[in-house]
């Protein structure tokens, strides 16, 4: 339908919008379920307050963020990027969409904030299976120019549904008589703190996906920020099939009242299984990936396909460190976690131009894997140094052969061409071989549930 310029430019004004909801948002939908986690387990009362406040105060903040935006975007748009100029009326139309994106993520965090992970999922899947059917099928009636008119309208009408659904699962109200952001601010003065510094983490890591997207668009051109924004996809969509489990199921249980020894070992208990998720959805990628860019843009995308791998590697290192990343947010060790992504996001917004320039797309790769793996690096010594505690050395162990593997998988079967007759037998072989080691080290109760889903579906 666009093709991979035209995928391109929108790529890179989707990551504008993107960062605009994040740093003007002061990360406060992403953040607001650490602290409706917290209401939860004190009563369905209290929660009812912290939702109100909270959802009164991100929509005014939309509003006010959206209309700021827009006027500079309108009066000076070459502060986003002399190359973006161009694009002006399709920024500002796709800057409309920046308050349902904000209330959508808070609603989505509700859900999961109450322990409802399957609805808080489900909300998410529709919301996003609706935005994604609205684009797609206004690019291929209108082009471009319908795009972000039509996304627009859906995400009003989504923010609507997630309200009725909220209301109908949880029993919530919009508005309480006792709710107020101001008052719940007084009451816990640790939100400003808390949000400053873990709005410095996401922003920072918003930036530098930015900053790697801009510079290929730049210095690149548009047909290569396409390829970009498929790699970043294919990407994404392991961390959108298994980083819910961790924001929807593991961090509302580290953000509640229990004690650290619990939490430390929900986390351990998640990351091993964590590991083998991503190892396993990454499989297909690794082994097929012009097939997979074909199947899911077309065929003018598979000169992208030898550098597959790397956004994978980045995307699980980042699945993999996130855990303990929310596991010292769970612990309240806000600050420490915020400075130490920052300075990682830093390192990468330094280098990514020399290492795109230097390297092309992988370039890109390189630079977000060196920030993840810096941020990830001082997590143990944290935990150590003043939690008292250890990362499993199993888990280590785990770990490494997760990333490894993706890499020699990837590098291997790069040089292997997917359907010819060796090509294709190495596939069959190599997954014959990892399919019994993937069973060995599954926990035993995803054994049990699994063999109950292949009894079920046999009687």
């Amino acid at each position: 339908m666009l093709g991979p310029a035209g995928f391109g430019i929108i790529a890179t004004i989707d990551q504008v919008v993107l960062t605009v909801v994040q740093v003007a948002g002061f990360s406060i939908p992403f953040f607001s379920m650490k602290f409706m986690s917290r209401a939860h387990s004190e009563g369905n009362r209290r929660f009812q307050t912290v939702f109100s406040s909270f959802l009164r105060g991100l929509f005014l903040l939309s509003i006010m963020v959206t209309i700021l935006v827009i006027g500079i975007t309108w009066w000076h748009p070459a502060l986003l990027g002399v190359e973006l100029v161009p694009y002006k009326l399709f920024i500002l139309l796709a800057l409309l969409n920046v308050p349902a994106m904000m209330l959508g993520i808070f609603f989505v965090h509700t859900l999961a904030a109450a322990q409802m992970t399957s609805a808080s999922a489900t909300l998410n899947l529709v919301v996003t299976f609706c935005l994604a059917f609205a684009a797609s099928s206004a690019a291929w009636l209108f082009g471009m120019d319908g795009i972000y008119i039509t996304v627009a309208i859906t995400g009003v009408l989504t923010t609507i549904g997630s309200i009725f659904y909220i209301r109908k699962k949880l029993s919530l109200r919009v508005t309480d008589a006792s709710a107020g952001i101001l008052k719940e601010l007084r009451r816990s003065p640790e939100i400003i703190s808390f949000s400053l510094y873990g709005h410095m983490a996401l922003s920072a890591y918003s930036i530098t996906m930015l900053i790697a997207r801009y510079e290929v668009f730049s210095t690149m051109g548009e047909a290569q920020a396409g390829l970009l924004q498929a790699l970043f996809a294919i990407a994404l969509a392991l961390g959108a099939i298994s980083g819910p489990l961790n924001y929807l199921y593991l961090t509302p249980i580290l953000n509640r009242n229990i004690p650290n020894e619990d939490k430390f070992e929900k986390a351990h208990e998640f990351q091993s299984l964590m590991i083998i998720i991503v190892f396993t959805l990454s499989i297909p990628f690794l082994l097929f990936p012009n097939l997979a860019l074909t199947l899911l843009y077309s065929s003018e995308f598979r000169p992208a396909s030898a550098h597959l791998y790397l956004y994978v590697f980045w995307q699980s290192l980042y699945l993999i460190v996130n855990v303990y990343t929310q596991l010292l947010i769970g612990l309240d060790d806000v600050r420490f976690i915020s400075v130490s992504s920052l300075i990682s996001y830093i390192v990468a917004i330094v280098l990514a131009p020399y290492l795109v320039e230097l390297f092309g797309l992988p370039g890109a790769a390189f630079a977000l894997s060196l920030s993840v793996f810096l941020n990830g690096l001082v997590i143990p010594f944290r935990l150590a140094a003043k939690f008292r505690t250890s990362i499993p050395s199993g888990l280590w162990i785990r770990t490494i052969i997760c990333l490894g593997g993706i890499v020699i998988t990837g590098q291997i079967f790069s040089q292997l061409e997917e359907f010819s007759v060796t090509g294709f037998l190495a596939r069959v072989l190599y997954i014959a071989l990892l399919t019994p080691l993937l069973w060995k080290l599954l926990p035993d109760e995803q054994k049990r549930m699994i063999a109950d889903m292949i009894g079920r579906f046999r009687a």
